[in-house]
């Protein structure tokens, strides 16, 4: 049921956050410190030169679960100290330069493929003369190759293989590369801080900044008030047999004054989305976007500018649910999970929402508060009110079928509705975009599949998908229940 194998990285990142939500939890985090000896001994498993250097890493990762950049030059006991003044920060995802491996990758190889051929296309189409023919087949110069693909897409062999970098295949928006010296480079003027590369990079070298320690002082301290506001796509996530109701106890368990579903919010959002939409095609506008993915929405604004005034006007499901709770009560502490990264960069431009987690940092914390989910007995349902089609949200085509659900039949057959699922097919439609005769509105996931795709995500997402829809009929059977009840009476 998990997403994939869980690589060796990823353990031991888990490990470290659950070790450092422990020792949080019993006053003790001033020996942070202490878990660079302990999770890296002479006797466990190492993937570099040496201990001292996965210690030199491991370091940086303990910076950046507390939320620090990993450039800050002080001592870890003191960030313990700093931690609850750090505030959230846009800039997220950073390269752990220590861990980067340079990968020494040629991007064009011959491969044995090559019968060397009479027509020797290759040789021909290379405008750097970085071919040679040797012992009867093609051979890459690479001090002369520039990368620029021309052999490989003339050889009518396709013996010519291209590698690409895993981190630079992860990234949608061409902001990751390679400087002179091979190590990983991010161009924050076009990276969107979606985080597909941290699960790209088989090194770990790069990491992200959270907040696990932030939301856990919150929570041990009785004088303030803190929500969790649960992502649509929480279902199944946390195991099959854990339902909303255990997991909504947990979150009780560990100090959560109130837990509310952001598919609150995706009801008012897609109400007032399908609004807008009507508006700007009366107005004789061609486009308009969903603003729910933040990935999305930094894509056009930092790689399709032209197209910024398309995105609907309306804040995401977790600002309007955020909001809400703000409005009842000023001093209270939202906390958004779910499985996306780049909620941690819209709540930090946006200030409603204080705090983000994902899923897997929830079980982290979970985990390190000594909470069993399997034991638990369940203490209350979530809401019943909210709509099917607000909790469809997270699964790639959801927003556009709630706001179908929203129009008449002669509203929709003047809407061309568009779904991009991922960034690359998101970037695709945007290159392509001609306007016709009909008013279009696109559906933007940064992530393939929507929300259920996202990095912070625990389980298989064809899984995830099952779960949610699992979820919203166990709640309709719930709902159809207590109309048979009201019957009765």
């Amino acid at each position: 049921m998990l997403d994939q194998t869980v690589s060796e990285l990823v353990k031991l990142k888990r490990k470290l956050y659950i070790e450092l939500v422990s020792l949080a939890c019993q006053d003790k985090l001033v020996e942070a410190e202490k878990l660079i000896y302990q999770l890296i001994r002479e006797d466990t498993p190492r993937y570099r030169c040496c201990q001292h250097k996965e210690r030199a890493i491991l370091r940086e990762r303990i910076k950046l679960a507390l939320g620090f950049d990993i450039e800050d030059n002080i001592p870890i006991a003191r960030l313990t100290e700093l931690v609850d003044q750090e505030p959230l920060d846009e800039d997220i995802i950073t390269i752990l330069n220590m861990a980067c491996d340079s990968c020494p990758i040629d991007k064009y190889i011959v491969t044995d493929s090559c019968r060397n051929c009479a027509a020797h296309r290759c040789l021909n189409a290379c405008p750097k003369d970085a071919i040679y023919i040797i012992s009867n087949k093609a051979y890459i110069d690479q001090e002369k190759c520039i990368e620029c693909s021309r052999c490989k897409d003339v050889c009518p062999f396709g013996a010519i293989n291209e590698n690409v970098r895993p981190c630079v295949k992860a990234c949608a928006t061409g902001a990751i590369s390679s400087d002179a010296n091979r190590q990983a480079t991010i161009d924050k003027d076009i990276c969107v801080n979606c985080g597909h590369c941290i699960r790209g990079c088989p090194f770990g070298a790069i990491g992200d900044k959270n907040r696990i320690i932030q939301v856990t002082n919150s929570l041990l301290n009785p004088e303030q008030n803190t929500v969790a506001m649960l992502a649509p796509s929480f279902p199944g996530q946390f195991g099959y047999n854990v339902d909303s109701a255990t997991l909504k106890t947990a979150l009780k368990i560990m100090g959560f004054n109130q837990v509310i579903e952001v598919a609150e919010g995706a009801d008012k959002v897609m109400q007032a989305e399908a609004e807008e939409v009507l508006e700007l095609k009366d107005k004789g506008a061609n486009l308009m976007t969903s603003s729910c993915c933040p990935a999305f929405t930094e894509l056009i604004n930092k790689n399709h500018p032209e197209f910024t005034e398309n995105i609907s006007t309306l804040t995401s499901p977790m600002e309007v649910t955020a909001a809400k709770i703000k409005s009842e009560n000023p001093e209270a502490k939202t906390v958004f999970i779910g499985p996306c990264l780049t909620k941690k960069s819209e709540a930090a431009r946006h200030k409603t929402v204080d705090e983000v987690l994902t899923f897997e940092e929830l079980l982290c914390m979970i985990v390190g508060w000594e909470i069993n989910l399997e034991k638990l007995s369940p203490i209350e349902e979530f809401n019943d009110s909210i709509s099917d089609e607000a909790r469809s949200f997270p699964a790639s085509g959801g927003v556009t079928a709630a706001i179908r659900s929203e129009l008449s039949e002669s509203d929709k057959s003047w809407i061309n509705f568009e779904i991009a699922s991922g960034l690359k097919e998101c970037s695709q439609f945007l290159k392509t975009y001609k306007p016709d005769n009909k008013f279009s509105f696109l559906e933007g996931m940064g992530c393939e599949e929507g929300c259920i795709g996202g990095p912070g995500r625990i389980i298989n997402t064809k899984i995830a998908k099952k779960m949610v829809e699992k979820f919203i009929k166990s709640q309709k059977n719930n709902k159809t229940q207590q109309v048979k009840q009201i019957a009765k009476l």
